[in-house]
């Protein structure tokens, strides 16, 4: 789907609520009546056809023939375009209020923390590599775990903060990882494609990014999906933490 940033940057919140939930979710969409989407993302019709004309469409009839038009197996440009987007739209999910909050949290239990511990598999290790050494550069003491067997007694350390990124919240070495960090009472953020995963349910505070899955076509098991928004909270949490360590030693 072609849609323009200078269009998207005249969205408010509300109709940025459907646009996302349009471009995540365009086969059910094409089966729904303009009340049936308005249920759905909490909206008024009204707000529906806002947003369609802000698109460039005469109404919700021309998006819904748009998105038909559409259905159609995406090009690799395409696809990147798409992904661009997403994390275009996540950037603004960031900037609202109550994500804002979930970010403030978190730095502030890094900010108390004696130690952040960072655990991570594959493309998510190397992330936990790359945010301890961003986190070190601000000030702040941390830590990586790149094997998930390595044993770690955080129990007796003081207050100890684990930082675990996972896209699909259910691999197996980390869960295992996660429950030893809490058994040795470890406070967990973890780090997520989306709420509804086992890393997710059992930390004590959690970020996730709602992307699309993407994966290879050459190798099945190779999960594609974007790690940029997993950037973005990293480098923010580094700064907003550091600022909340440096006003508690005021």
């Amino acid at each position: 789907m072609m849609f323009f940033p200078e269009q998207i940057s005249k969205l408010n919140e509300l109709e940025t609520l459907v646009f996302d939930f349009i471009i995540k979710s365009p086969e059910q969409v094409q089966q729904m009546t303009i009340r049936d989407l308005a249920s759905q993302a909490h909206v008024s019709t009204s707000t529906i056809v806002r947003l369609c004309t802000k698109l460039g469409f005469e109404g919700w009839a021309d998006l819904k023939f748009y998105l038909k038009s559409q259905a159609r197996e995406k090009t690799p440009e395409e696809q990147h375009y798409d992904n661009m987007l997403e994390f275009n739209m996540f950037l603004r999910r960031m900037n609202t209020d109550v994500y804002q909050a979930k970010l403030n949290k978190a730095a502030q239990m890094i900010a108390q923390a004696d130690c952040t511990i960072f655990l991570g598999l594959g493309t998510s290790g190397s992330l936990s590599e790359y945010a301890t050494k961003y986190f070190a550069n601000t000030g702040l003491r941390s830590f990586v775990i790149s094997d998930p067997f390595q044993a770690v007694q955080v129990q007796g350390m003081g207050n100890i903060v684990a930082v675990i990124l996972s896209v699909s919240g259910e691999t197996e070495q980390v869960v295992n990882k996660e429950l030893e960090f809490k058994a040795g009472g470890a406070k967990i953020i973890s780090i997520t494609n989306n709420e509804d995963c086992s890393v997710a349910k059992l930390a004590d505070h959690h970020l996730s990014y709602n992307l699309i899955n993407e994966w290879s076509k050459q190798y099945p098991l190779g999960n594609l999906t974007t790690q940029l928004p997993v950037l973005a909270l990293l480098e923010i949490l580094a700064h907003k933490s550091i600022e909340y360590f440096l006003e508690n030693e005021k």
